[in-house]
């Protein structure tokens, strides 16, 4: 299982550093190929679905104007700061509309305007019925943003529930440091 682990983690290196060689739009089609699809499905058993041309195309602008690189899209991936690489694989995930959006960081690189933006989707998404799990070590966006937390402590679940039940009446960084430090 180690050896497996490890000739997927060096494809995957491999797999990353040939997007930069590819524009955002070419990228974005990538992500929903049927190639994708495939490889998704059978290299890492990961169920993925297509959405067809105009779909996608619709998605792509709208999520291209929300975070402001409409006129980057014809870029290479090689040439995008890591803000706007951070950009790119959240439209890359919003536009499949998934019923659960999983994302690590997802506000890591991203500018203040883009941030708001980020926590205006995550908003809208939830309240039409989309599932958030998202990691961050920026307690306050948790606060703010999410109805259930969970804290996490060397791999180990410590805490987990409603915003207002775990935290009670303590702000959220008053309880992960009284949680992590015993």
């Amino acid at each position: 299982m180690k050896n497996t682990v490890r000739q997927i983690h060096k494809y995957l290196d491999r797999f990353i550093s040939l997007l930069c060689d590819l524009t955002a739009l070419i990228t974005f089609v990538f992500l929903v190929s049927l190639f994708f699809q495939v490889m998704m499905r059978y290299v890492f058993n990961h169920p993925i679905y297509g959405i067809d041309e105009a779909t996608r195309r619709e998605r792509i602008a709208k999520y291209a104007q929300l975070f402001e690189i409409e006129s980057k899209l014809g870029d290479l991936v090689g040439s995008y700061s890591h803000g706007m690489c951070q950009k790119l694989a959240l439209i890359g995930a919003l536009i499949q509309q998934p019923k659960l959006l999983m994302l690590d960081e997802p506000f890591v690189g991203l500018d203040p305007k883009a941030s708001h933006t980020l926590k205006e989707i995550m908003r809208e998404l939830t309240e039409t019925g989309t599932a958030i799990f998202f990691s961050t070590h920026v307690l306050e966006v948790a606060e703010k943003l999410c109805n259930r937390i969970a804290i996490i402590k060397n791999g180990r679940l410590i805490a987990a529930g409603p915003m207002e039940e775990v935290r009670g009446n303590q702000s959220l960084e008053e309880l992960f440091l009284e949680l992590t430090d015993a």
